[in-house]
């Protein structure tokens, strides 16, 4: 308990040597972060969009033919499921208790 004590008395007198910053230092240094977090974040956002909606419009061009003469028409192929469950039981094999006698 006394290691903890010397601790805490260590802490109170190292809290005497921190120079704290003023008021309107801390007002200032503040906002400058609040700034750089909003620029970077709409630029972030920016990109995003931007790549979103290129992979977009890399995606619904993805069936037009280069060929004007040709069309292409989609396929649809419907297959039927069986999607009922099968429960696979393991059999035991029971035989009848023999009993001895003496």
């Amino acid at each position: 308990m006394r290691k903890v004590i010397q601790f805490l008395k260590e802490v109170r007198a190292e809290f005497g040597n921190i120079s704290w910053p003023k008021k309107e230092s801390l007002i200032q240094l503040t906002f400058v972060v609040i700034s750089i977090s909003l620029i970077i974040s709409l630029i972030l956002g920016g990109f995003d969009f931007i790549f979103t909606q290129s992979i977009n419009l890399i995606g619904s061009n993805k069936n037009v033919s280069t060929n004007q003469n040709q069309t292409v028409a989609p396929v649809v192929t419907i297959v039927p499921l069986n999607l009922t469950p099968t429960i696979v039981l393991p059999t035991i094999k029971t035989t009848k208790p023999t009993i001895i006698k003496k």
